[in-house]
Order: C-alpha cells, then sequence, then structure tokens
C-alpha cells in the first residue's frame, strides 16, 4: 500500500515540474511516467487521463503550499499590516534558481486552459484565490472589516505575484520580477500604513 502511494506522490510531483516546465499542452503522459520513474501502466493505474492527474496535482501544489506558506514565518508578526510585508518578503525569497522551480504551477496551468479544460481550470483558480483569501483576513484587519477594499487589494497582490512570474519567464530571470514585487511592497507599507490611521 506504501508503495502505491509513494508512486501516485511522485506522479503528481513530476507532473508539477514537468509542466512548469514544458506547459500542459505539450506535456504528454509518457513525460510524467519517465520523470516520476514509474512506468506508463502505472500512471494509469493512478490516473484515467493527463488531465485527471494535472487536476489531482493543482490540490496537491495547493496543500504543499500551504504547508511551505505556514513553515515560512511569515504568520509571525503580531501585527496584520506586518503580516501582508512579511508575505511578500517571502514571496520575494522564493525567486531564486531556474525560473522553472519557482514558477507558480496552477498559475501555469490557469493561464494555458483557462478556456479549453474549465474543470483543471477551476481547481487551478481555486489554488490562487484560496491563497488571496488568506491575505484578505490582515488587509481587513487594517483597512477595516466593512472595507471592500480588503478582498480587491488581496486579489491584487495574487495577480502582481503572478504577473511577477510571467515576467519571470519572460525575462528568464528573476530581476524583473523581483522589482515588480519590490514596487509593491513599498506600494503596501504605504496603504497599509493610511489604513492605521
Amino acid at each position: 500500500m506504501e508503495e502505491h502511494h509513494n508512486s501516485r506522490e511522485r506522479l503528481l510531483s513530476a507532473a508539477i515540474d514537468v509542466i512548469r516546465t514544458k506547459g500542459y499542452a505539450a506535456t504528454r503522459v509518457d513525460d510524467i511516467a519517465v520523470a516520476a520513474g514509474v512506468t506508463k501502466g502505472s500512471f494509469f493505474h493512478h490516473f484515467a487521463t493527463k488531465e485527471a492527474c494535472a487536476r489531482a496535482a493543482a490540490i496537491h501544489w495547493s496543500t504543499q503550499s500551504q504547508t511551505a506558506f505556514a513553515g515560512s514565518r511569515h504568520r509571525d508578526p503580531e501585527s496584520p499590516a506586518a503580516r501582508v510585508l512579511a508575505y511578500i518578503d517571502f514571496r520575494i525569497s522564493l525567486l531564486a534558481g531556474p525560473v522553472a522551480t519557482y514558477a507558480c504551477y496552477v498559475g501555469t496551468v490557469l493561464q494555458e486552459v483557462h478556456d479549453t479544460h474549465p474543470e483543471l481550470a477551476a481547481d487551478s483558480a481555486a489554488s490562487i484565490l484560496a491563497q488571496a483569501a488568506l491575505l484578505e483576513g490582515d488587509l481587513a484587519a487594517v483597512l477595516g472589516v466593512d472595507s471592500r477594499e480588503a478582498r480587491d487589494l488581496a486579489i491584487h497582490i495574487e495577480a502582481t505575484i503572478q504577473g511577477s512570474l510571467l515576467i519571470a519567464k519572460a525575462e528568464g530571470g528573476t530581476q524583473g520580477a523581483r522589482a515588480s514585487l519590490g514596487y509593491l511592497r513599498r506600494y503596501l507599507e504605504i496603504r497599509l500604513e493610511e489604513g492605521k490611521s
């Protein structure tokens, strides 16, 4: 039973890595199986289709991201404003190494399949929107719980993060992405300071 679980986990991790590098359409079942070190038959034992694997990978990615974010210590500061800024600092710190190692799996998939694979797109969007929802609570604490701005600003933060990752792909490096998130951080410092008053 453990081997069954391990091969499924390897397939999910491989799907994330391969799709982040090649894109969803260009990725073949064979690519995922080879990257996972399993047979094609093993792939189909776990997943009926490539899309089923990609959907499971979106959920796996979301769970992994929540664990990584929880361990990042960006939730440690007592002040909600400091937590938001620490989150941006954490996201900047992830920008290291080859682009495929820090590109967002769900963002990559969503950009490609938003109009062609609605269920996969919905799974990917849910992961991004869940992260925005986590930010919304801290933003509301600073800006006011009745403020629609908290939700809008949380969405803006995630949109800027996804955009910065797209720029990293376009440039093949982190310079533009770091600059973009640096500007976002400076804007948030000003806006959150205003929100306290």
